[in-house]
């Protein structure tokens, strides 16, 4: 392990409690990105000038429905946790330092060799901070698009869907500033939408490159219980449902990066 990756400064958040959080769909329209959107999931690139028209009009009417009908509903929650490294795991703790749950995270083979946990303080040094949440946009959204393809609309059936999982994206980085500025880090004017924003420290979603055993999910929700509010379960392989949600631990440290374990070239 690396020591240079612990961080220098922590910074403390506003309190420890859990937070239940419903933003607007129209705040999670604002900060979805369009062209990323259009290249994701409709595979049209900004060349295709006519066809981006034409499907911009028609997401336009469809994003009007959805926030006039309310038909999706943006649910999510987050805490932060006293937590500290122990060799490649993290430990999570309550208030008292009595430790709730800990993960092995896997390191790099190659390249620096590195790990989340390296990321995060020491046991024997300063207490540090890691935040977790879990987002979704996606309750009832299957069977909204279930009943349109019975009814013939394949293509409103697929962009009900598609929009879902985008907003769900874009709720993620709302819930990421608002756990920047409950750091007091967030950056005061974001890039708008906010994937674009420059901003301190790193967020990492298991079943991905950093962490890629999904199975460490159910830390994120025994910690955090979102089941009751949120609406969000894990299913037996450890997939959320609804489809279209995110979780993520979140990261304070500036030194904190991305990289891919399975790379040994990184």
């Amino acid at each position: 392990m690396s020591e240079a990756f612990r961080p220098d400064d922590i910074p403390v958040p506003a309190d420890l409690e859990r937070h239940y959080v419903e933003p607007p769909l129209t705040e999670l329209f604002d900060d979805l990105d369009e062209g990323l959107f259009c290249l994701r999931f409709l595979n049209l690139k900004k060349t295709d000038e006519a066809k981006v028209r034409e499907t911009a009009a028609l997401v336009a009417g469809l994003k009007d429905e959805i926030i006039a009908k309310g038909l999706f509903r943006a649910r999510g929650v987050y805490r932060f946790f006293p937590a500290a490294a122990d060799g490649d795991a993290v430990k999570f703790m309550d208030n008292s330092g009595a430790e709730l749950a800990r993960y092995d995270f896997p390191r790099q083979k190659g390249g620096e060799k590195l790990c989340l946990a390296d990321f995060v303080a020491a046991a024997d040094g300063p207490r540090d901070y890691v935040g977790l949440f879990a987002a979704t946009c996606g309750e009832g959204v299957a069977a909204l698009s279930r009943r349109e393809k019975e009814a013939g609309n394949y293509v409103r059936s697929y962009l009900m869907e598609a929009l879902a999982l985008s907003l769900a994206e874009a709720f993620a980085d709302v819930m990421h500033y608002k756990m920047r500025q409950a750091w007091a880090i967030a950056e005061p004017q974001p890039a708008r939408p906010l994937l674009r924003s420059r901003h301190r420290g790193r967020r990492y979603s298991f079943g991905y490159s950093a962490c890629p055993d999904l199975a460490g999910q159910k830390i994120i929700f025994d910690l955090l219980k979102p089941e009751p509010d949120a609406g969000i379960t894990l299913t037996d392989g450890f997939m959320m449902d609804p489809e279209a949600s995110v979780s993520a631990l979140v990261l304070h440290n500036p030194k904190s990066v991305y990289f891919n374990i399975g790379d040994a070239a990184q």
